[in-house]
């Protein structure tokens, strides 16, 4: 194993594809950091052009030692497949949470701010959360290109995994979203206010339906990303004063990183066992 995580270190370091990527980590960084300080917005179409960005370094790369017939010669060598496995994917976690480290620590440089005025639990339990989440991904990833031979179909399988994703857990958000009752306005003291009225929305998501979109949701990485930038976009705002979380927030902060590890244990024990039965040509 030792010896197939230093050559596999080796492989990714001496690559101009690795370089690449981490420019366009830096990249990432600055224009998110920027934004947020800017405009005191951060928008989730950054956790998505880095999920892309780990997908297709991971895919090429992985695909390189398809195509070249190097995981074929490890078997000839002496190597399990199993031990190939759980290198590709600590070589592949290791360095995509590299990118994600450089990324992250650009964006805080211009937004130390921010990480100042908010609270220990939120800042701590939402870094955690998000570096979790970004393993899940990572997991679902690796396993879906040990999975597929060919390099292009890697590419295309984990880009159709991370687009689909995405949208699925946007159309659960919207579902989750919607008021139970309708809105009305109300005039008083001459002034139009809306307000929660009495009559049911028949489009609205109620339990035990709900518990099931919610728990969906969850298990998608870009889905938990959108429940800890609802959490934080209150705290961008520099105006905004926030003495405490509710207790929902304190809730989902304690439970959204079980649903990555669960997601990780899944994905991982697909890729290992279905590699471990894959025929090598």
């Amino acid at each position: 194993m030792s010896k197939l995580l230093r050559a596999g270190f080796r492989r990714y370091f001496k690559s101009l594809l690795f370089w690449l990527a981490l420019v366009a980590s830096v990249v990432l960084g600055i224009i998110s950091g920027f934004k947020v300080k800017e405009d005191a917005v951060f928008d989730d179409v950054f956790t998505v052009v880095g999920f892309i960005l780990y997908a297709i370094l991971l895919s090429l790369m992985i695909g390189r030692e398809f195509g070249d017939r190097v995981i074929k010669n490890k078997i000839i060598s002496g190597h399990t497949k199993g031990s190939i496995f759980v290198s590709e994917y600590i070589l592949s976690v290791a360095v995509c949470l590299l990118l994600c480290s450089v990324s992250a620590l650009i964006f805080a440089l211009f937004n130390l701010d921010l990480f100042g005025r908010m609270l220990p639990e939120l800042l701590v339990k939402s870094i955690v959360g998000y570096f979790l989440l970004i393993v899940s991904m990572i997991t679902a990833t690796v396993s879906v290109c040990m999975l597929t031979s060919h390099r292009a179909g890697m590419a295309i399988a984990v880009l159709v995994l991370i687009i689909a994703t995405c949208l699925v857990s946007y159309e659960l958000d919207d579902r989750l979203e919607r008021p139970e009752y309708y809105m009305q306005l109300e005039v008083v003291d001459g002034i139009h206010t809306l307000v929660q009225g009495t009559e049911k929305n028949p489009n609205y998501i109620d339990r035990p339906l709900r518990d099931v979109y919610n728990f969906f949701k969850r298990i998608i990485p870009h889905g938990q990303s959108i429940e800890y930038l609802r959490m934080v976009y209150p705290w961008l705002e520099p105006i905004n004063i926030i003495l405490s979380l509710t207790e929902e927030e304190t809730g989902l902060l304690n439970i959204l990183p079980l649903y990555s590890i669960g997601t990780i244990c899944a994905s991982f024990a697909l890729g290992y066992i279905g590699f471990r039965k894959k025929e090598i040509k």
